[in-house]
């Protein structure tokens, strides 16, 4: 990994050189920096050093987003593999939920060929995928027809038939209350175990976006995993009428159905639930997202990625006041609430904000907040727009915000992540989320989760899947232009 590293700054280097119309002679002999030490570099056998990259960064003439780009990948050479293997697993999660398809299914399931009795018969052991899966599936099916459906299971995400089929009941609108307990590690290596933890949420995140805060994750710290070696039935999936033990890899599987070993283990499972820490925390009160927002800013930095740009920066005490609407019964309280969010974020000497063309062109057109419903805050009238689309445009020319436009499918267009190094990630519904009314925010804690997604937000600005400082304040200048324009054009 250290070696992919070392390349990804030399190939960009040799793209900067070629895009300059210059060659490695040249630039040595502009910049100082021997053609031999030149050469090494672009072939990925020694880091630049240090004192030669202010030269180098001088005498290419690099623009802003060049130059910072130029420093990331200088940086990253001294990281280790772990910490990109992590940026990639959150860019492939983030990705993977932007392409999720919430329409209606091409098909569903509605009847079983034969009950769960008809299928297991006698049997109690089950081998094999073609054995274990209609097993798994009847089971779920049995379950879900009741109306207090309830699953309880110590399966972990990794199981990918089991996460898939849980996936599945939620796509298709149905909502059992699920509790999953999973295990993370806890002795290795830091950043190995980021990962290993990182790949499990990844599992988690949609299923929780889906469930309607019906999915319940908890998890536990484990020095090793000895015991999977020892029982041949390390993990177990529970419902009102049965148990089913599996294997490690899900492909053995042990079927108990009396009424006193389904209470033992309920039971049992209740108490290690009792051990466990909750992985996340939901809310859909519109109060509580505000103050699970502040949670997740630090007393120096706010750092937020939605589809809309987060003008936060620029609400006046009066502006709150003015649009947050006066018949909510909880007016006063939310009125609170908004200043001192963003007495905070007027204060912060860090303001990140990552979003697309297409949020941006949304507040346009509309006036309205994705993350704040109409029935909360009233449209920002075109003034209102046109102003505070500008005021962005110079708090990111000037260094004061750092605001970039993303790429097309970089971030699901429904949901907004606020991170924080210090108390926690937060990650909100917004009003294009198409499946739910109202608003739902999802909170995780657990430390090397919240580092790995800190990380990935703010390596993001310098990153290949955005546009520069100036491509963006010049995208929302262009944007206030135009209304102020047809806001002109209205008046005649």
């Amino acid at each position: 990994m250290g070696g992919m590293l070392l390349q990804l700054f030399s190939e960009y280097l040799k793209e900067l050189i070629k895009k300059k119309g210059m060659t490695v002679s040249s630039l040595s002999r502009l910049s100082g920096v021997e053609r031999t030490t030149l050469s090494k570099v672009l072939t990925g056998q020694r880091v630049l050093p240090y004192d030669s990259l202010e030269l180098l960064a001088y005498h290419l003439r690099l623009t802003l987003n060049e130059e910072e780009r130029f420093r990331q990948y200088y940086d990253m050479q001294f990281e280790k593999g772990e910490n990109l293997r992590a940026r990639e697993m959150i860019s492939e999660l983030f990705a993977d939920l932007a392409n999720l398809n919430f329409s209606a299914p091409a098909f569903e399931e509605t009847r079983l060929l034969m009950s769960l009795n008809a299928y297991a018969g006698g049997r109690s052991i089950f081998s094999g995928n073609t054995n274990v899966q209609p097993l798994l599936r009847g089971v779920l099916a049995e379950e879900i027809a009741r109306t207090d459906a309830r699953v309880e299971l110590t399966v972990p995400p990794s199981a990918a038939f089991i996460n898939d089929e849980i996936l599945r009941l939620y796509l298709n609108g149905k909502t059992p209350a699920i509790t999953q307990i999973t295990m993370f590690a806890s002795v290795g290596m830091p950043d190995e175990i980021s990962i290993h933890n990182l790949g499990c949420f990844q599992k988690i995140l949609p299923v929780c976006l889906l469930s309607a805060q019906k999915y319940h994750p908890y998890y536990y710290y484990e020095e090793t995993d000895r015991t999977k070696y020892m029982d041949p039935f390390p993990y177990f999936l529970l419902t009102h009428t049965c148990v089913v033990c599996l294997s490690e890899d899900c492909t053995q599987a042990m079927l108990l159905r009396k009424e006193d070993q389904v209470s033992q283990y309920h039971r049992h499972f209740q108490m290690l639930l009792s051990r466990c820490r909750s992985l996340i925390q939901y809310t859909s009160n519109p109060l509580e997202i505000l103050n699970a927002y502040q949670t997740c800013t630090d007393s120096d930095g706010f750092y937020m990625i939605m589809d809309q740009p987060c003008f936060g920066r620029f609400y006046t005490e009066e502006a709150v006041n003015q649009f947050c609407r006066e018949e909510l019964p909880f007016y006063e309280q939310i009125v609170e609430a908004a200043q001192r969010r963003f007495r905070l974020l007027r204060s912060v000497e860090k303001f990140y904000t990552l979003f697309s063309a297409s949020g941006i062109q949304r507040f346009a057109e509309t006036g309205t907040l994705d993350d704040y419903p109409v029935a909360v805050v009233s449209p920002f009238p075109l003034e209102w727009r046109i102003q505070l689309l500008r005021k962005m445009a110079e708090g990111i020319r000037s260094g004061e915000v750092t605001g970039r436009l993303l790429e097309h499918g970089v971030f699901p267009d429904y949901l907004s992540m606020c991170t924080s190094r210090e108390s926690g990630v937060g990650f909100f519904t917004t009003e294009q989320f198409p499946l739910t009314e109202g608003l739902c925010s999802v909170q995780i804690r657990e430390p090397g989760l919240c580092q790995a997604f800190h990380d990935w937000l703010i390596h993001l600005p310098g990153g290949e899947k955005v546009l520069s400082t100036e491509e963006t304040a010049d995208f929302l200048k262009a944007t206030a232009d135009r209304l102020a324009a047809e806001e002109r054009g209205s008046k005649k």
